[in-house]
């Protein structure tokens, strides 16, 4: 978080008007005075600072002597450094003991010394030890309140309702003579609940009350008053004598009590804009930058015509992003601040060089905005905890929020009222940018499910063609119901699987004769080769006798195997005969010819080959999943609508949520307002009606006039909003609705007659969605704004006022309400002096607590009456706006320019300040 803002001009100071040091001989009174009064300066002072006293009014009994010795030590602090110093403004005092031994406070300017202290109480002919309370002068109180004011100081009495006070202590007819003195105009008050004298009351006296601590002690001990303990503030600029006076004189507006008053004055709102600087802008900012820097409460920039004070204004609205909120039928008088200079004829007052920086406050952070016009772009920045500026990232309009009003602004607002709607609709109470998220949410969640119901709408149209599929399917399975078709094709297929089995098994075997003579073949041994072997030899000889035994075994194998052979040939040609004549042959032959007679059936008819039965029946099965698939999307589409009716059900409600909201805010904003009430019409506003409507048909440039007619019209679709008084406007709108989709779906027994069948064939011509957008529609809410100059009573609609009656209600509405910063360009024009005390004066200084408040204007009322903390006086120097004086109405530069410039300065003054002097403007 940025350090805190240390702003210009007028703010709350805490001011202990009543104290006292060892200067006075009853100082540390009680237990251990000696050591009591043995503080040195330096110490005293710290006390006060300590305890966040900001003015001290140094006021010992009858003596002056502790005022140089503070002043040195005070430097001195500054100068030490010391960690608990803080900024303290001494103002030198004394308090009095007057002839009767009543009190009286005497406060001067800080360059008032001891020796002019001194040079007062000889004056009152005070010849007593200095210090001592239970010493008198010898002059009378009016005496010694007129030496006072002679020697330029102001005159208080002290604790007026205790012992030595005025109302105490002071006869009947000098306590008349002194409540006749002009001089005096505040008097200290410890009590401020008891009552006053009827004296004072008949005298209808309104003095300031002031609180102090009337300090003898630097502690709280025994119950005794401490430095801090009570105090007054003061609002002025800087604590100053002529900043007190004025204060005092004006009474609560600049004076809160600490007894009456707990919190910190000083607290602002949450937003404000610290300051606006221009460079290089035609007439503003060339050479030197022109920097104007604000106050947290009422701001007014005073100054001759043309002196630049409209032009400071704008460029904030250029800075913050606010151009788009001007009315289009002012758009070409306040083009000028936009534009770019070509030249010294040219009206525009930019420059291709100019840059506008804006600083703002915004939740205990500092930001600012900056706006080139060379490149069109802005940067926001954000500066840390050491000073340093960094890039930050949002919407400027959104982060930075401020209204910006022009006097002519202000006047269009009340020709149209429609256009207050925005001005309602961005109160936090109302809230519209979050309702508008959440509306555009719920559409495009109803327009995303009539788009999803559709496309399952369009998967049905093939329905037809699947259920004619169906029916031809079903024909051909018919066929081959009729015939008989499953017996015979089950019968067939048993047969020619029976066939197949015996055909397997037969083949298997068959040509095992075949085989068994190929190994009888393969069993002939080869022959020995004879020629190594001789029949003589024994041993040659017995082996050949062995082969030749072999050899004849050999044979009788093959022999063996042929015979095998040829009994499995044998069996075969008995299995070949006796097969045929096998009853299961006989049945396998007559399922062939069932089959061959159904084959030749259902090709006479066309139904395929009997093989496409278990194909047909899929397609049966797969055709009839998919009907049923069709109920499932008649069940989605059921659901989809019923989603999209809850859907609507929500947007409606949602519509009437923004007319409640909206009628909330101005009743309770506008609540025992005397000049101005508005009430919001659900769905009444006529000036936009057609050209959204037209929008929504696609109409926009114009046509079917006729047919669409117009609001408060006698014929057309937008005639009927206002006819049938009988009928709630929501009924009307259902209806026109109705219209529409029945040309749209020329619905023959609903469809209403138009006047160019061309109208129907465009509506009909619009796709669904641009329908169901129509079904979304209501027509905008509009407001009445009713005025009344008679205190609440005989309110009128505006329409019918003056243009100063006009403005005075839009401006009654205008301050009402908000915490963003309200920025006013001379909204006095048109007003006369009693509306503008009234109306504006009034209201400001009720609104300016809780929000900042920027005024350029003319008349003083608003600025002296207002009690503006900030006044820039402005005049043009070399051709430049220029910042001539800035400050509190307590300084004398301010009081001079306001009586300068403004009609009206001095009777403003007079009016605020009925006891000031015609010196002291």
């Amino acid at each position: 978080m940025s350090a805190a803002w240390d702003w210009v001009s007028a703010k709350w100071w805490k001011f202990d008007f009543h104290n006292h040091t060892p200067a006075s001989n009853d100082y540390g009174k009680g237990p251990n005075q000696a050591e009591y009064r043995l503080i040195s300066q330096k110490d005293w002072l710290l006390n006060y600072m300590r305890r966040g006293i900001d003015c001290v009014a140094v006021t010992d009994h009858n003596s002056g002597a502790w005022i140089d010795p503070l002043k040195r030590a005070l430097d001195e602090l500054a100068s030490e450094h010391h960690p608990d110093y803080r900024p303290l403004y001494i103002f030198p005092g004394v308090e009095i003991s007057v002839h009767g031994n009543i009190h009286v406070l005497a406060i001067f300017f800080n360059g008032t010394t001891t020796s002019d202290i001194d040079s007062l109480l000889g004056a009152v002919k005070y010849r007593s030890t200095k210090g001592r309370s239970d010493s008198c002068s010898e002059c009378s109180i009016v005496e010694v309140v007129d030496e006072i004011a002679k020697s330029g100081g102001l005159a208080i009495p002290a604790h007026v309702d205790q012992s030595n006070g005025l109302f105490t202590s002071c006869p009947g007819n000098t306590l008349g003579q002194i409540l006749e003195n002009k001089n005096v105009f505040a008097m200290e008050v410890t009590d401020c609940t008891i009552e006053k004298p009827q004296l004072y009351i008949d005298k209808k006296l309104n003095w300031a009350e002031l609180l102090g601590t009337d300090s003898h002690h630097y502690s709280g001990f025994t119950g005794q008053r401490y430095p801090g303990s009570h105090f007054t503030w003061v609002k002025m600029s800087k604590p100053s004598y002529d900043g007190l006076r004025l204060a005092l004189i004006d009474g609560p507006l600049s004076l809160k009590r600490s007894d009456q008053f707990d919190g910190d004055p000083n607290t602002h709102g949450q937003l404000a804009i610290e300051s606006i600087v221009v460079d290089n802008a035609k007439y503003v900012g060339r050479g030197r930058s022109y920097s104007c820097k604000f106050n947290p409460w009422l701001n007014t920039i005073i100054g001759g015509r043309g002196t630049g004070k409209s032009t400071s204004l704008e460029f904030l609205r250029i800075a913050l992003k606010r151009k788009g909120e001007i009315p289009k039928t002012l758009e070409n008088e306040f083009s000028k601040y936009n534009q770019t200079s070509k030249n010294r004829q040219d009206e525009g007052l930019l420059t291709d060089s100019t840059v506008i920086t804006v600083s703002f406050w915004k939740d205990g952070g500092r930001f600012r905005i900056v706006w080139s016009n060379d490149t069109g772009k802005y940067e926001i920045e954000k500066e840390d905890l050491s000073g340093r500026w960094n890039a930050s990232e949002g919407d400027i309009a959104q982060r930075f929020p401020v209204r910006i009003y022009s006097q002519k602004q202000i006047f269009e607002l009340a020709k149209h009222p429609q256009a207050l709607l925005q001005v309602v609709d961005d109160a936090p109470e109302v809230n519209y940018r979050d309702w508008k998220l959440e509306w555009d949410e719920l559409v495009s969640k109803y327009l995303s499910i009539r788009a999803q119901a559709r496309e399952v709408q369009a998967g049905l149209q093939e329905e037809s063609v699947v259920k004619g599929q169906l029916e031809d399917v079903k024909r051909k399975l018919d066929v081959f119901e009729k015939a008989g078709h499953a017996s015979v094709l089950r019968t067939y297929q048993l047969r020619l699987n029976q066939n197949k089995a015996i055909d397997s098994w037969q083949n298997s075997w068959e040509d095992f004769g075949d085989q068994m003579k190929n190994i009888s073949k393969g069993l002939s041994p080869s022959e020995l080769d004879s020629q190594y072997f001789d029949l003589e030899n024994a041993d040659d000889k017995e082996l050949l006798s062995i082969v030749a035994n072999v050899r004849a075994k050999f044979d009788k194998f093959q022999n063996d195997i042929n015979e095998i052979a040829q009994q499995i040939d044998t069996a075969k040609d008995s299995w070949v005969l006796t097969r045929p004549g096998l009853a299961i042959s006989k049945k396998i032959i007559s399922a062939k010819q069932e089959y061959t007679n159904l084959l030749s059936q259902l090709t006479a008819v066309g139904a395929g080959d009997p093989s496409a039965y278990g194909i047909l029946v899929k397609q049966r099965q797969d055709i009839e999943e998919k009907l049923k698939g069709f109920n499932k999307k008649r069940d989605i589409i059921t659901q989809h609508q019923k989603s999209a009716d809850a859907c609507f059900v929500k947007i409606q409600e949602h519509r009437e949520k923004i007319t409640k909201l909206r009628d909330k805010f101005l009743k309770v904003t506008l609540a025992g307002n005397p000049y101005v009430q508005i009430n919001v019409i659900p769905f009444g506003g006529k000036f936009t009606i057609e050209e959204e409507f037209r929008k929504l048909i696609d109409r926009s440039n114009g046509g079917f006039d006729r047919d669409i007619g117009i609001v408060d019209g006698d014929e057309g679709l937008l005639a009927t909003l206002t006819q049938n008084p009988d009928k709630s406007m929501e009924e009307k709108i259902t209806a026109l609705k109705s219209s529409l989709f029945a040309y749209h779906e020329n619905d023959s027994t609903i469809v209403p007659t138009a006047k160019d069948r061309r109208f129907v064939a465009h509506i009909q011509g619009l796709s669904p969605e641009q329908m169901d957008r129509i079904q979304c529609w209501f027509p905008e809410d509009s407001l009445d704004v009713r005025y009344s100059l008679k205190d609440g009573g005989d309110f009128k609609p505006v329409e019918q006022g003056s243009p100063g009656q006009k403005t005075a209600a839009l401006l009654a509405f205008i301050l009402s309400y908000g915490s963003e910063p309200l920025v006013l360009d001379q909204p006095e024009d048109d007003l006369d002096n009693h509306l503008i005390y009234d109306l504006i004066v009034t209201q400001l200084r009720e609104i300016k607590q809780g929000r900042q408040v920027l005024v350029a204007t003319h008349n003083a009322n608003i600025v002296v009456n207002g009690d503006a903390e900030n006044v820039i006086a402005l005049d043009v120097k070399s051709g430049q706006t220029q910042i001539v004086a800035q400050g509190g109405l307590q300084e004398p530069s301010i009081r001079e320019e306001i009586c300068r410039v403004m009609e009206g300065g001095r009777e403003a003054f007079d009016q605020r300040y009925k006891r000031i002097s015609a010196g002291r403007y």
